[in-house]
């Protein structure tokens, strides 16, 4: 998770980033291709990631597939933060929604802080951050020793419910206060982390959403 230094009762924006600030893509599938393209990624790792995907399919579901990132297992953290800013230069950047830094531009001058909440990768989060010029951002954070990447992840994984958890853990203390804050996501999944501020916005929603912004009375925008 990213060290963030909200103050007492501050103002938030929290935006998603697949489906939200990029549309119709997933920036860590995107940097997965992107991996196997370069080799960096190699045949052993994606037989790896296989044989732990096909094992914790009769286990688990859901979000505890998505948990798996052994196919970066053994690389170097250094590696992967140089590679990303790669990736995000030539593949991810051009897929930025201009409607969604305009509202990131606009929430910042009128006091808001910006805060970036995703589950795609540490380091293709930080690269969001600095094109959006967002104050925070929190993403999946993977457990490393001695600078490998072990494969797992530390701390909790920012996806579904795992968003509502992150927020309300930014709130305690009086830090934040979510009711007169924003939150920007576009997947039903979402609703439990946008139902815990004031002013949830539907941004390119999936049906489920879209119908339950309806029922609500809550925004709905498009980013293009």
């Amino acid at each position: 998770m990213g060290n963030l230094q909200c103050g007492s009762m501050e103002k938030v924006a929290i935006f998603d980033i697949d489906g939200t600030l990029i549309k119709d893509i997933s920036s860590e599938r995107v940097f997965f291709r992107y991996l196997l393209r370069n080799r960096i990624v190699t045949f052993k790792d994606l037989l790896r990631y296989a044989g732990l995907f096909l094992k914790k399919l009769f286990l688990f579901k859901g979000v505890y597939l998505r948990r798996n990132k052994s196919y970066i297992r053994g690389k170097r953290y250094e590696l992967l933060v140089a590679e990303a800013r790669k990736c995000f230069e030539e593949e991810l950047s051009p897929h930025i929604s201009k409607s969604g830094t305009d509202e990131i531009d606009r929430l910042k001058q009128e006091g808001y802080r910006i805060i970036l909440l995703t589950g795609t990768l540490d380091p293709i989060m930080e690269c969001f951050k600095s094109y959006c010029s967002a104050d925070d951002g929190i993403g999946t954070t993977l457990e490393m020793a001695d600078g490998n990447i072990t494969g797992r992840i530390d701390g909790i994984y920012a996806y579904h419910l795992g968003k509502a958890d992150i927020v309300r853990k930014l709130s305690e203390n009086g830090r934040i206060d979510l009711a007169n804050s924003y939150a920007f996501a576009n997947e039903s999944i979402d609703v439990d982390f946008m139902e815990l501020v004031g002013n949830p916005v539907a941004v390119n929603p999936d049906p489920l959403l879209k119908e339950h912004a309806l029922k609500e009375d809550w925004r709905i925008v498009e980013f293009k």
